[in-house]
């Protein structure tokens, strides 16, 4: 349901997305890596498992990121849905890979 959710919002910016079976790829996968550093035991916390939380949380920021990044394939949807992205979109997802101070109400705005 969370993909599902996650992929209407990020149409309703009009911003084209991976499709929902992938989106549910990137939650399972970061579920499954949150998952399995919680159940390290103290005994393993060490350098090498610093690393790797640090690595998870570098990675999990890129969790909402599901910008369909296929040219071709955004062609299609935006046919399919007969709406292009526009440069304020183009602006819009920018932003909110790095500092998401824009937001998406009816329209995009700063």
């Amino acid at each position: 349901m969370l993909a599902s959710v996650l992929q209407v919002q990020w149409l309703f910016c009009n911003l084209y997305t991976i499709s929902t079976k992938n989106i549910k790829k990137h939650i399972i996968k970061l579920d499954e890596e949150f998952v399995k550093l919680l159940q390290t035991r103290e005994s393993r916390k060490n350098e090498s498992f610093d690393a790797k939380v640090l690595t998870f949380n570098e990675n999990s920021a890129a969790l909402f990121d599901i910008f369909c990044e296929d040219a071709c394939q955004r062609r299609k949807l935006e046919n399919f849905y007969d709406v292009k992205m526009m440069e304020t979109e183009w602006k819009f997802l920018e932003d909110q890979r790095s500092e998401r101070k824009m937001y998406c109400q009816d329209y995009v705005d700063t």
